[in-house]
C-alpha cells in the first residue's frame, strides 16, 4: 500500500540519519527535513519513528552523540513526542545507576532547554532523575561520581536562573501583582519540572545595542523622508508628469537611433538644460529628476503586471526604461558644465550627481512608505537597477570623470547610508548587492590616502546593526538565513582582498556582532594586514617573544576612548599615580549600561583596548619585557578587577581581552600574556580558569579561520607546564568535554607534541 511504501522509504532515510558525520549538520538539517515532509504525508511515520530511535546504535561515544544531535533535531521538528523520549531517557538512565546513559540524559536536557526546543515541564522524568543526582540521593549502595553530581546541579542552577528570568520579564510587563501570584512564581522557580512557561525571547528593541530612542528615529525616518517629498510633489504643475514622460519617451528613441553616438546625445542634453532648466534650476532640476524616477519605475511595475495577466505566470522585469533613464542621468552629470576652472566643473559634477542620488533615495523611501501604508506589495528590483546601473555607468573609465573618481564613490555611500535596511527593510537585499559591488566597494576602498575607507566602515555598520537583533534569537528565519550568508560571503571578500581596512576597524564591529556570533567575530579578527608574515604557532622553534612584529603596533581607525569619555580623566589618573583610590570600584558602575545594572558591552571592549595600549606605552617606556613586568603594574589591576565581576561580567571582559588576539603585533603579544598570567593568578577560583578556557575553546571550535593569536595563545596554555592545564578538573567533567578538548588541541598542534602533552602535560613556547 501507499502507506508501507511511505514508511518503508522513510526508515530508509531514518537510518541514513546515522551514517551522517556529526560534522555534517547540514545533511542531517536535510534528512529531518525531508522526514518532516513525508510525515505530513503519512501521519502514522511519527508514531513508528519513536520505536526505531530506541534501536539506534549508542554503544560507542560518536554514536551516542550523534544519536543526541538526531533526538533534538526530531523533538524540535516535532517528528517524536517529548513524552515519549523523556520515559526512555530516564528509564535507560535507571534513576543514576547507568552513568552512560545518566551523561547521555544531563547533556540532552540542558541542550533541549537552552536551545528552546523543549521546556523542563516536558521533561518531568529526565528532570527527576537529574535532581535526584544533584541531592546525592542515587542507587543505594552505589557513589555518584562527583562529576556528575557537579553536572547536575549546575543543569538545574542554569534551569532554575531560565525559569526566573522568565517570570521576572512577566512579572515586569504585567505590572504590580497580588501575594498568591508571587507565591506561585516563588514555588515554580524552586520546582523547576512543574513550570509550564519557556523564557519569553527578547523584543528586537531589547536584542539591539542601539537605543529604543535611535531605533524608533531610524524607522520613522522613512516617513519623514515621504512627507518632505509629498510636500514638493504637491507643487507641480498638471502637466508636469506627462511632460516628463514624453521627454523620456524622446530620450529613449534618441537612444536607439544614435547608439554609441555622444555628440547627438550630448545635442539632447543642452536642449533639455536650456528648455527646461535641468542642471541650472534647482527646483526644476529636483522636479525632473523625481518625476523621472516615479514613470520609469511605474512602467516597469505597470509592464509586469500586463505581463502577468496575459500569461498568467510570473514574468520577468522590462528594464528598457530604467536603464535608459540610467543613461540619461549619467550623461547629465558627465557633461554638466556651468563655466569655471575645471576643479569647478568638477564639483558642479559632483553637486548635480549628489542631487540626483538625493532624489532617486528620496523617491525610493516615498515609495516604499506609501507601500507599507497601504499594505500593499513593494518591489525593490526596479529601484536597485536604477541605481545599479548609475553605480557601473558613473564608475566607469571616462577623461570627464576621472579626476572626481573618489568623489563619485563617496557620494554614492552616503546615498547608501540613507537607504540603509534600519530605514527601509524592504530594500535590505538590493543595499547589501549593492554595497558589496565589485564597481562600488573596490573603487570607495582603493580611493587615495584611505577617503573612502570611512565611509565602508559605516555602511557595514549600518549592516551589522539591522543583523544584530535578528542574530541574537536562537531562530533565524528563511529570509535573515540568506541574508546573514550574504553578509558572510562580503566579509570573506574583504578579509581576501581588504584586509587592512577590516583589521583596523575591529573594535567597532566586535562593539556589535552579538557574544553568540563567534564565527563573524573570528572572521573578522582573522584579516591579517598585506605584509604581515604569519609564522606557524606548532613549530619547534616558534618564539613569540623573538617574532620581529610584535614591536609594532597595529592601525586602530576606531574611536577606542569615545565609550570612555565619562570616566577616561579619572582612568588616566589612576594609570599615573593610582589616584583617585576609589577608582577600581567606581569603575565598574561607570561599565553599566545607563539605568540598568548590565554592563555596557562597548565600554568593556573599549576600556580592555585602551587598558592595554597604555600597558604597552608603559613597558615600552621602561624597555620591560611582558611576562616578566606584566603583575607590577595599575594597567593589570584593572584586568584584575574585571576578574571579580558575577560570570557573565568576566565573560564579557575576557571576550573583549580574546577580541584582541589577532595577527603578530605588539597587542596581541601582550593580551596573549594578560590571558595567560589571568589564568595562572586566580589560584584560588576555578571558575576563572574555566571562562578563560571556555572562551578560548569556543572561538576554536567552530570553523576556519581562527586568529592567529587565538592560536598561540591555547597552544601556550595546554602546552606549558606552568599552567597545569589538563589538572584542572573542568577538563574532565564530562567525557564529551574531555573529547572536545582533545580534538581541539589534536588541531591546534603536532602529533608528536601532542602525544607529548597528554603524557607529560610539558612544553613551552614562549
Amino acid at each position: 500500500s501507499e502507506t508501507d511504501s511511505v514508511l518503508s522509504f522513510s526508515q530508509g532515510i531514518f537510518k541514513r540519519l546515522y551514517e551522517v558525520n556529526l560534522s555534517e549538520r547540514l545533511r542531517l538539517e536535510a534528512l529531518i527535513s525531508l522526514l518532516g515532509m513525508l510525515n505530513g504525508i503519512c501521519p502514522q511515520l511519527g508514531r513508528d519513528m519513536g520505536t526505531w530511535a530506541t534501536y539506534a546504535p549508542t554503544k560507542t561515544d560518536a554514536q551516542r552523540k550523534l544519536h543526541r544531535a538526531v533526538l533534538l533535531l526530531l523533538v524540535r521538528s516535532d517528528l517524536i513526542r517529548i513524552a515519549d523520549l523523556d520515559a526512555y531517557l530516564a528509564k535507560n538512565a535507571d534513576d543514576g545507576r547507568d552513568q552512560v546513559w545518566l551523561e547521555f540524559l544531563i547533556l540532552f536536557v540542558r541542550t533541549a532547554v537552552l536551545e528552546n526546543i523543549a521546556g523542563p515541564a516536558k521533561m518531568p522524568k529526565m528532570i527527576s532523575v537529574v535532581r535526584l543526582i544533584a541531592e546525592d540521593r542515587g542507587p543505594i549502595g552505589r557513589e555518584i561520581n562527583p562529576a556528575f553530581k557537579k553536572a547536575a546541579t549546575r543543569l538545574l542552577e542554569e534551569l532554575r536562573s531560565t525559569v526566573e528570568s522568565s517570570s521576572g520579564d512577566s512579572s515586569r510587563g504585567r505590572g504590580s501583582e497580588d501575594g498568591s501570584q508571587q507565591q506561585q512564581g516563588s514555588q515554580s522557580a524552586t520546582h523547576v519540572n512543574n513550570q509550564p512557561q519557556q523564557p519569553q525571547p527578547p523584543t528586537y528593541e531589547e536584542s539591539s545595542s542601539m537605543s529604543p530612542a535611535s531605533l524608533k528615529h531610524l524607522a520613522d525616518a522613512s516617513i519623514v523622508i515621504a512627507e518632505s517629498s509629498r510636500g514638493f510633489a504637491s507643487a507641480d504643475p498638471p502637466n508636469a508628469k506627462q511632460l516628463v514622460t514624453e521627454i523620456l519617451v524622446s530620450w529613449l528613441r534618441v537612444q536607439n537611433d544614435a547608439a554609441a553616438n555622444d555628440k547627438i546625445m550630448a545635442q539632447f542634453l543642452q536642449r533639455l538644460q536650456a528648455q527646461f532648466g535641468v542642471g541650472s534650476n534647482d527646483d526644476q532640476t529636483e522636479r525632473f529628476l523625481r518625476l523621472t524616477a516615479e514613470v520609469v519605475v511605474e512602467s516597469c511595475i505597470v509592464a509586469k503586471q500586463q505581463q502577468q495577466d496575459a500569461a498568467g505566470a510570473k514574468p520577468g522585469l522590462n528594464y528598457q526604461a530604467v536603464d535608459g533613464c540610467a543613461k540619461l542621468l549619467t550623461y547629465l552629470v558627465r557633461y554638466m558644465n556651468a563655466g569655471g576652472s575645471a576643479e569647478q566643473v568638477s564639483q558642479q559634477r559632483l553637486a548635480l550627481l549628489n542631487k540626483v542620488l538625493g532624489v532617486i533615495t528620496r523617491s525610493l523611501v516615498t515609495s516604499y512608505e506609501k507601500a507599507q501604508q497601504n499594505n500593499t506589495p513593494w518591489d525593490q528590483r526596479p529601484w536597485f537597477r536604477l541605481l545599479l546601473d548609475l553605480v557601473c555607468e558613473l564608475n566607469l573609465p571616462n577623461p570627464a570623470l576621472d579626476p572626481i573618481k573618489g568623489g563619485i564613490v563617496s557620494v554614492f555611500g552616503s546615498a547608501f547610508h540613507v537607504v540603509q535596511p534600519l530605514v527601509v527593510p524592504g530594500f535590505s537585499f538590493a543595499w547589501l548587492e549593492l554595497i558589496s559591488h565589485r564597481m562600488f566597494l573596490s573603487n570607495l576602498l582603493l580611493t587615495k590616502e584611505q577617503k573612502g575607507w570611512g565611509i565602508m566602515h559605516q555602511l557595514l555598520i549600518d549592516l551589522f546593526l539591522f543583523l544584530e537583533p535578528h542574530l541574537r534569537k536562537v531562530e533565524l528565519t528563511e529570509a535573515i538565513k540568506k541574508y546573514y550568508d550574504g553578509a558572510l560571503r562580503v566579509l570573506l571578500m574583504l578579509v581576501h582582498d581588504f584586509p587592512t581596512f577590516l583589521a583596523a576597524y575591529h573594535l567597532s564591529f566586535c562593539n556589535i556582532i552579538p557574544e553568540n556570533c563567534v564565527q563573524l567575530r573570528n572572521l573578522i579578527l582573522s584579516a591579517i594586514p598585506k605584509g604581515i608574515p604569519l609564522h606557524d604557532p606548532i613549530s619547534r622553534n616558534f618564539k613569540i617573544d623573538q617574532l620581529p612584529e610584535i614591536s609594532q603596533s597595529p592601525l586602530i581607525l576606531s574611536n577606542v576612548v569615545g565609550p570612555l569619555v565619562s570616566f577616561k580623566n579619572d582612568l588616566d589618573g589612576y594609570f599615573r599615580n593610582q589616584r583617585p583610590a576609589d577608582f577600581l570600584t567606581n569603575m565598574v558602575t561607570q561599565l553599566r549600561k545607563e539605568g540598568k545594572n548590565e554592563l555596557d558591552s562597548p565600554k568593556v571592549n573599549s576600556l580592555v583596548l585602551y587598558v592595554g595600549m597604555q600597558g604597552l606605552a608603559r613597558l615600552q617606556q621602561n624597555d620591560g619585557q611582558i611576562a616578566s613586568s606584566l603583575g607590577r603594574s595599575p594597567e593589570m589591576e584593572v584586568f584584575q578587577k574585571l576578574m571579580d565581576l558575577d560570570d557573565h561580567g568576566r565573560y564579557v571582559s575576557l571576550n573583549a581581552i580574546a577580541n584582541q588576539l589577532r595577527y603578530p603585533s605588539s597587542h596581541t603579544h601582550y593580551f596573549s600574556c594578560v590571558m595567560l598570567y589571568l589564568f595562572n593568578e586566580t589560584k584560588s577560583d576555578e571558575g576563572v580558569k574555566e571562562q578563560i578556557t571556555r572562551v578560548l575553546l569556543e572561538r576554536l571550535i567552530t570553523q576556519r579561520p581562527h586568529p592567529w593569536g587565538l592560536l598561540i595563545t591555547f597552544i601556550e596554555l595546554i602546552k606549558n607546564a606552568k599552567y597545569q592545564f589538563w589538572s584542572h578538573p573542568f577538563t574532565r567533567c564530562a567525557t564529551e568535554i574531555e573529547k572536545v578538548f582533545e580534538n581541539v588541541a589534536r588541531s591546534c598542534m603536532l602529533p608528536t607534541a601532542m602525544r607529548g602533552v597528554a603524557a607529560t602535560g610539558d612544553g613551552d613556547v614562549s
